[in-house]
């Protein structure tokens, strides 16, 4: 070493010496090379200023672990409540597309049903016009019967000239017995 770096050296120390009081000063100390006394007095502080780097650093280390777990859990529930929010979701579509279907078979009976009451309705209603054309014919045939029953009479009875005017006794049984006459031959198809 040169002898700048003695005199710093001597100067450090005497300061150092200057500092402390005479209850702190310890004997002296046999003298040491400038050089491994630098290095130790430096190593010392360096020491210190390392230990204090290292503490800062692993408080800084603590806190970065800190933000990345509470990152990574506020992700993870922010993650989760976007899967629970998407479930609902497709679970509210399940239950909407349900109720559509439900709503869509509920429309098909119901027209279902309404097509059935209407064949139902045309059935009566062709069964009562059945009814009535039946009806109709009977009654025709009916009339009919009768008005050939009228002619097949007029055809079998004329009333003489005199009971055309007078109403007697004789022309009444008369009518009577051609009556009873018709009725028999009629009945038996003769007429």
């Amino acid at each position: 070493m040169d002898a700048q770096d003695q005199d710093q050296d001597k100067v450090w120390s005497d300061t150092v010496r200057r500092e402390t009081t005479p209850e702190q000063e310890e004997s002296p100390r046999p003298a040491v090379p400038s050089v491994s006394r630098a290095r130790g007095e430096r190593g010392g502080r360096s020491g210190r200023m390392q230990f204090g780097v290292v503490i800062a650093l692993a408080v800084a280390a603590l806190v970065l672990v800190w933000i990345v777990i509470v990152t990574f859990v506020q992700w993870r529930s922010q993650a989760a409540a976007q899967e629970t929010l998407r479930l609902n979701q497709e679970a509210q579509r399940q239950a909407q597309a349900q109720i559509d279907q439900m709503q869509r078979e509920a429309l098909a009976r119901q027209a279902q049903l309404e097509a059935e009451q209407q064949r139902q309705e045309e059935k009566r209603a062709q069964a009562l016009a059945e009814e009535l054309r039946a009806a109709e014919a009977a009654r025709r045939a009916e009339a009919d019967a009768a008005d050939r029953r009228e002619k097949a009479w007029a055809r079998f009875y004329r009333q003489p000239p005199h009971c055309e005017i007078a109403a007697t006794m004789e022309c009444t049984n008369r009518y009577i017995r051609a009556k009873r006459l018709f009725d028999e031959k009629y009945a038996r198809g003769e007429l």
